[in-house]
């Protein structure tokens, strides 16, 4: 006859959490481990630079006349500039596509000076009359804008009399295809950046996996050969000869 052996429920009880115990145990250890392998990441920054030659300049000039008594004064010295303006103009060939007359303006100026008052020096308050108007000329042929802007001075002293200043601005250099750039910079740089990981996981004897995150950094548009960049990105409109670059910040996951 075989004779069974009964255990107490509790022992029994106890026997099952001990062993759903050390089961999870297990699991959560390995869990963790995982998680240790996967927050493995190599951060790197790759960039890209590009050089581009502007595409568009940009012109700009204000005449300009006043008068301390009235605008009527003001305004037909304007007028008399207008001759000389329209020649020079004319002579450069625009095409209207090209040239831009903004609207006159026309109005009092409140301006303070310094005067003597009861032996001592207080600031007055004067009004003169102004009449001005902005031009802007955009071309896409740089030379033919550079040699207008040459020939300006001339012009311009002809037609400053009587009141009348004629101020220039500096020329702008622009890129109109400078969307296209930063895309195709942020691709390089972003290969960039896989090659420095890659280099540097081999040197530890991995390789890389995924990219867990992705940064991308403001982009520098500064003059040839300029070093200095700006923390929120910079854009360069002074010189016709510029560099483009891009840089990125990834995180990828060692393997």
């Amino acid at each position: 006859m075989t004779s069974s052996v009964r255990l107490p429920s509790a022992i029994i009880a106890t026997a099952i959490a001990s062993i759903a115990f050390f089961a999870t145990g297990f699991v959560v250890v390995r869990g963790l481990a995982e998680v240790k392998n996967a927050s493995d990441v190599i951060n790197v920054t790759g960039s890209a630079k590009r050089n581009i030659t502007s595409d568009l300049a940009v012109w700009t000039f204000t005449v300009r006349s006043s008068d301390d008594d009235n605008l009527q004064t003001a305004y037909r010295a304007f007028q008399g500039a207008q001759p000389a303006l329209e020649a020079f103009l004319r002579a450069q060939s625009f095409p209207a596509s090209e040239l831009r007359r903004e609207p006159v303006n026309a109005g009092p100026q409140q301006y303070t000076v310094i005067e003597d008052v009861n032996g001592e020096n207080a600031e007055v308050q004067r009004t003169r009359y102004v009449v001005s108007q902005t031009y802007r000329v955009q071309s896409s042929t740089i030379a033919k804008l550079q040699t207008a802007v040459g020939a300006a001075t001339a012009a311009f002293v002809n037609a400053s009399t009587g009141g009348v200043s004629i101020e220039s601005g500096d020329v702008q250099y622009l890129y109109t295809k400078l969307s296209d750039v930063r895309v195709q910079l942020l691709e390089e740089a972003s290969k960039d950046a896989q090659r420095r990981a890659q280099a540097i996981a081999q040197s530890a004897g991995n390789s890389i996996g995924a990219v867990k995150n992705a940064r991308v950094g403001v982009f520098q548009i500064t003059p040839r050969f300029e070093t200095s960049v700006e923390d929120t990105g910079s854009y360069d409109t002074t010189a016709l000869e510029k560099d483009v670059t891009a840089v990125v910040e990834i995180d990828f996951v060692v393997k």
